[in-house]
């Protein structure tokens, strides 16, 4: 494998996508919504996309679990999760 195509294994996770919005009050990222692929993300650590996915696979959302040796498994969403609302504070009239 040439040093150009390796990369961290956490690197091409929804953590790291810029597509990945977490609800407003939330301090840490354990959930949110893909915005580029109108889902729900219920583990952004252990989720990915074709898009994000440094191996070529049919496009959705992807659980990745690692193998024993080091190696992830990429297994494929059955059926979309919608993505969820998320509420907006107002501050004197303005939309925070």
């Amino acid at each position: 494998m040439s040093s150009s195509q390796h990369k961290a294994k956490q690197e091409n996770t929804c953590n790291y996508c810029l597509y990945f919005q977490q609800p407003p009050t939330s301090q840490r990222k354990l959930a949110g919504n893909c915005t580029h692929h109108k889902e729900w993300i219920e583990k952004p650590a252990r989720t990915t996309c074709s898009d994000m996915s440094n191996r070529p696979l049919k496009k959705g959302i992807y659980q990745l679990l690692e193998q024993p040796r080091g190696q992830l498994l990429y297994i494929r969403r059955k059926e979309r999760l919608r993505t969820r609302l998320f509420l907006v504070k107002k501050d004197a009239g303005r939309v925070v």
